[in-house]
């Protein structure tokens, strides 16, 4: 029971620190990189980080309980609890792991992700959101058009100001003339997604490997709360055995008076 106990403690302070990490990077991951929504169709694989939120947010109730366990032995109540959170966070981890695997399938094929960049780049001129986001992702990484700058010029005469480093203020003016950047944003859109990716496979199988064993631990904790109580159950002592006996009722009691006097005998 105690090292159960210690196993918990471990595992608590494990999830705690897990938890906070793996949910403030896909946080920040997903703020930074919200333009890809838009100029690629891997909208869904990212989107489906959220999972990997869901199952930081449980890592904070279940190290909460698991370091109430240890003192409530005996609860039943508790153990359950924290084995049905463990077992949903693993649930949404292993999720979320699968869909970075569909992530990382469609990295490893730069078409799709070229082809997608480039329809986005033919309809820059018309959707404002795609051109805000394009124009973000061109700052962000440094880069120009999707293989190099010149792919601009199969859409437009110039080239977007975010190429030059600018943000475009309306003005039509406000054009770029000589990129500052000549290297295209599909090598560093790649780079950027296939770290985003390991870093949260690596990140989620510690934090599922973290889980199982909590898991284990509070199922051996419950097991054996509920075997010391059974044999607390057979110690006690046992109560005195009374056992009721029928008896006959005593025969009345009968007076014996006085013998007569036998008459004497006159002949005698």
């Amino acid at each position: 029971m105690r090292s159960s106990g210690l196993v918990l403690f471990a595992c608590a302070g494990l999830l705690l620190s897990g938890g906070a990490i793996l949910g403030g990077s896909v946080a920040w991951s997903l703020l930074r990189m919200s333009y890809y929504f838009w100029t690629s169709d891997l909208g869904v694989e990212l989107s489906s980080s959220v999972l990997f939120m869901a199952g930081a947010l449980l890592c904070l109730p279940t190290c909460w309980l698991s370091t109430l366990v240890p003192y409530h032995t005996k609860s039943m109540s508790l153990n359950a609890t924290l084995m049905a959170l463990v077992s949903v966070a693993m649930v949404m981890l292993s999720l979320g792991l699968s869909s970075i695997s569909g992530l990382s399938r469609a990295l490893r094929e730069p078409a799709t992700l070229n082809s997608s960049m480039l329809r986005a780049m033919a309809i820059d001129s018309f959707d404002p959101a795609v051109r805000s986001s394009f124009a973000a992702m061109q700052i962000e990484l440094r880069c120009c058009g999707v293989q190099s700058y010149s792919d601009w010029y199969q859409h437009r005469r110039t080239l977007p100001p975010a190429c030059c480093g600018r943000v475009w203020n309306g003005k039509r003016g406000d054009l770029c003339d000589v990129p500052m950047y000549s290297l295209g944003c599909l090598r560093p859109a790649l780079a950027e997604l296939r770290y985003f990716a390991n870093s949260l496979s690596a990140l989620s199988s510690a934090i599922v490997v973290v889980m199982a064993v909590t898991l284990f631990a509070a199922a051996y904790t419950l097991v054996t709360g509920v075997v010391e109580r059974g044999e607390a159950r057979g110690l006690k002592p046992a109560p005195p055995l009374r056992i009721a006996c029928l008896a006959h009722a005593p025969p009345p009691l009968v007076a014996l008076s006085a013998p007569a006097a036998l008459p004497l005998d006159h002949a005698m």
